[in-house]
């Protein structure tokens, strides 16, 4: 982090005050100082994305709340004792895999601890909050109108994904957009949250560019798609929850998707061009957060590859001849029934897909691997957070929710197309259709962290046909598809509650 950030970071949230929101700074104008020029704009744009790039690499936050959960993903026989976390991730025993002192649960690798913890999210949104006050407030000497439009609509767009991410993890969460909080809050519904997103959202997602003019940029700096993209989860998200207006919500979905359709900037990267997708910063890519091993940045999806593979793609031999885990043969055999064509199946498993050991490989993310036996590293690949295919398929959803079953059914068939599977063709039986989509943003994502999100805002996740554990509807309603909440947020907060379901 530059700077820049620490320092204007340090005095909002360190000096006389450890409250996650109540960040009180010593000199309201301390902008003036760090907002010289241009560059020290854009210093501060990019240390506003390592915000959030820190708190998701601070442990396998994507991996373990978006993929292990479902039950989907279960740990391999050969590991013994070891790797324990996995059964209590995927069995929603979190009490225990927080509480737990074995050295199987790994708490001192992992750091299981900060996904109870939000504070990681509230200073990327303190940092965004800081940057759209401080370039709006004042002239800036290099910094154009233009230019404000589009730092501040990013600004938006990281506060926007911040709460998005924090409201599928905990639900209900403080809302605040002002520069420089002071007073504690409690926490707000979460549909009023995403409501309230979408509205800022709204207002600037024509102040970026489909496509930057510096091919750096791409994917990794927020764009109109991004803004789209994120609009679309936040109304289907709460589609699954607002009842009363799911069809606005699915209508509003459809027609963003629309917008990003047409724009013609974004294309589906041929199948056998996966490694280059996961890469990153591809013609598929809407947004990601990057990743290098050149530069120790091997976080987020590399934890999930180190679930999956075993020698000769990951090493040394000697402690590598399994997976960790596998996916479940029989959740495998409904994504994909025997005798159906399909690349997937070609380019990322092998050989002992259906094995149920730990013979099994995930080969979607091998990009680069170690090919030096005494190199313990993971693949290297940009955590994607939004792709076209996933945006497809959402808005095929969208569309088959309010019975645009032929746009939807086009939709589907374009990410079939893609992966060289049959076209989906049953258009007057809508169930089959939304189940179809369903699955195939199962197959696409999978390993991405949107499973058991989707579970979750389609209800699916009380169905055991696609949830291994599933909840029952009591559950469900009590919110057991959250995460804990540690007790530090209540300090100096009488506003603060944490999540009932989980305090015993």
């Amino acid at each position: 982090m530059n700077r820049i950030l620490i320092c204007l970071l340090s005095i909002l949230l360190f000096t006389g005050c450890k409250k996650f929101l109540d960040v009180r700074p010593l000199d309201r104008l301390s902008g003036n100082a760090f907002f010289q020029n241009k560059e020290d704009v854009e210093s501060a744009v990019w240390d506003m994305y390592g915000l959030m790039r820190d708190k998701l690499g601070s442990c396998p936050f994507l991996p373990a709340s978006g993929d292990m959960r479902s039950g989907m993903l279960r740990k391999s026989a050969e590991m013994g004792t070891s790797r324990i976390y996995f059964d209590y991730i995927s069995t929603n025993d979190l009490l225990t895999l927080l509480t737990s002192t074995s050295g199987d649960v790994m708490e001192g690798t992992f750091h299981w601890h900060n996904l109870t913890t939000w504070d990681g999210f509230y200073h990327a949104i303190q940092a965004a909050n800081i940057i759209y006050y401080e370039v709006g407030r004042r002239e800036i000497p290099g910094v154009s109108a233009a230019d404000v439009k589009q730092y501040q609509a990013e600004a938006v767009f990281m506060r926007s994904l911040a709460y998005f991410i924090m409201i599928r993890v905990w639900g209900d969460v403080p809302y605040y957009t002002d520069a420089y909080h002071e007073d504690p809050l409690p926490r707000e519904p979460m549909v009023d949250v995403a409501n309230k997103c979408i509205a800022d959202l709204d207002k600037v997602k024509d102040d970026l560019p489909w496509v930057y003019a510096d091919p750096a940029y791409t994917g990794v700096r927020a764009g109109r798609a991004a803004i789209r993209a994120l609009m679309m989860q936040l109304n289907m998200w709460n589609a699954g929850f607002d009842k009363a207006h799911a069809k606005d919500y699915y209508t509003r979905t459809a027609a963003l998707g629309e917008e990003v359709v047409k724009s013609g900037q974004f294309e589906l990267l041929p199948i056998e061009d996966f490694n280059t997708l996961f890469k990153g910063r591809t013609k598929e890519s809407i947004f990601e957060i990057v990743q290098n091993s050149n530069y120790g940045e091997i976080i987020m999806y590399q934890t999930f590859s180190d679930m999956v593979l075993h020698f000769p793609y990951k090493r040394p031999a000697s402690t590598h001849h399994y997976s960790f885990s596998y996916f479940y043969s029989e959740f495998l055999q409904q994504l994909y029934p025997s005798g159906l064509p399909d690349a997937r199946i070609d380019f990322w498993f092998d050989k002992d897909m259906l094995s149920n050991d730990g013979n099994f490989q995930f080969l979607k993310f091998t990009n680069i691997y170690a090919v030096s036996d005494n190199e313990d590293v993971n693949p290297d690949e940009d955590q994607i957070i939004f792709r076209y295919a996933g945006l497809l398929l959402l808005r095929a959803e969208a569309l088959a929710e309010i019975g645009q079953n032929e746009e939807a059914i086009r939709m589907l068939n374009m990410v079939r197309s893609r992966a060289k599977a049959l076209p989906f063709t049953d258009g007057g039986n809508t169930q089959a259709l939304k189940d179809a989509i369903f699955a195939e943003r199962a197959k696409e994502l999978m390993g991405e962290g949107q499973y058991y999100y989707d579970l979750i805002r389609t209800g699916r996740v009380m169905q055991s046909q696609w949830c291994a554990n599933s909840l029952t509807q009591a559950q469900f309603n009590a919110r057991a598809w959250t995460w804990p909440l540690d007790a530090s947020v209540l300090n100096q907060n009488p506003y603060m509650q944490l999540n009932n379901y989980w305090v015993r």
